[in-house]
């Protein structure tokens, strides 16, 4: 009889301990998947910061030589403002760091409704919040011809920090929550500038927060 192994077939019983083996397996395999994954987002983001004589910062973020996101912390306030006490970034803070000239899209609408719902904990869009301003602004910039000027995220985003009702520092699954909403609906593969000024922001924060 050959050695050799043979095909597995329908109804064939296997010993006791080969179950284990696979499902051990196909868990090593997620685990070293997920670690692969998160070593290449790691590699890929590089989060720099100045220090400036009146106490504020300015962070950017860059990946693959290109700049992602930039802009300023305020100086650290009192205790009791929301991510002052650990000198974080906020959510509302990263999403005015996306304030750029670039037309809104349905990849940065779905960022900034992610970003909104994780800062206020609410499960819902803010009636006349950012959100709903973002959200809005990719449904005119859909409509207009390519000749039309178009709703730039800095009027979308640019007071964010004011106009949300709850904010707090960000975290990675926030970056992680606000990725996906604008991956799922990305066109062509695009990405998006609130998406990125959120990872920087988490990025930045990392040692920072307790979780």
């Amino acid at each position: 009889m050959s050695d050799q192994a043979q095909p597995v077939r329908p109804g064939d019983v296997y010993p006791p301990y080969a179950a284990g083996q696979v499902e051990a397996r196909r868990q090593s395999d997620e685990v070293l998947a997920r670690d692969r994954q998160q070593q290449q987002q790691d590699d890929s983001l590089r989060v720099t910061e100045t220090g400036q004589h009146d106490g504020r910062r300015v962070v950017t973020a860059t990946a693959t030589g290109q700049v992602m996101a930039q802009f300023t912390v305020p100086a650290p306030g009192p205790i009791g403002a929301v991510g002052k006490a650990t000198d974080a970034v906020t959510i509302g803070e990263a999403l005015q760091a996306a304030a750029s000239d670039a037309p809104v899209d349905l990849a940065d609408a779905a960022a900034v409704q992610a970003a909104e719902t994780r800062a206020t904990g609410l499960g819902r869009v803010v009636p006349g919040g950012v959100a709903a301003a973002a959200q809005k602004a990719a449904e005119t910039n859909m409509r207009l011809d390519a000749g039309e000027e178009k709703v730039r995220l800095r009027d979308v985003v640019g007071s964010a920090t004011a106009v949300l009702p709850a904010n707090k520092a960000v975290t990675r699954e926030d970056a992680r929550k606000v990725a996906a909403a604008a991956e799922r609906n990305a066109r062509g593969g695009g990405g998006s500038d609130v998406a990125d000024a959120v990872a920087a922001a988490a990025e930045m924060n990392r040692g920072k927060l307790t979780r």
